[in-house]
């Protein structure tokens, strides 16, 4: 699923956000992946009150038990090829079994795309403005990379399709 939202947010409200690095555990991507080869420690921000204006966003997006986080990629860091297990999510959110299988991932952009950054869902390239998105189900094998100059900043946001 890919579209646009409408852009409600500037640049101050994700370039000085209280960040953490979120330890990318080898569990997290497929068992063939070596991830000991790549940078790929993320920044990420899940701090609800600070992160309203994009709550407010992609109020439109059909999703229920959304969950958002701001993420910085800085260059040279990379997501090889994975699958999302959402573990944390499913156990924070009383995901259900038989809701496991609606979980969906969209990744917004919050800036117009730079030279370099990339998302890959599958074997197809996803470029766009900001306010752009692209979503997955549950299974769908991805990757994230920033080989520019600048950092990439994107809005994750996860939640059972409607």
């Amino acid at each position: 699923m890919k579209g646009n939202i409408p852009v409600t947010w500037t640049e101050a409200d994700y370039k000085n956000l209280p960040w953490f690095t979120n330890d990318v555990h080898e569990e997290k991507f497929n068992a063939t992946v070596e991830t000991q080869n790549y940078n790929v420690g993320v920044s990420m921000c899940f701090e609800k009150d600070l992160l309203k204006v994009f709550y407010d966003a992609v109020s439109t997006l059909p999703l229920a038990k959304k969950v958002v986080a701001v993420n910085k990629i800085t260059p040279g860091q990379i997501l090889p090829y994975h699958t999302d297990k959402y573990k944390t999510y499913k156990e924070r959110n009383n995901i259900k079994e038989d809701e496991q299988d609606k979980i969906h991932r969209f990744i917004v952009f919050l800036h117009d795309q730079k030279a370099g950054h990339q998302l890959w869902i599958e074997d197809n390239i996803c470029t766009g403005p900001a306010g752009s998105y692209f979503s997955w189900g549950n299974g769908v094998e991805h990757m994230a990379a920033n080989l520019g100059h600048e950092n990439r900043y994107i809005l994750q946001v996860t939640g059972i399709i409607c």
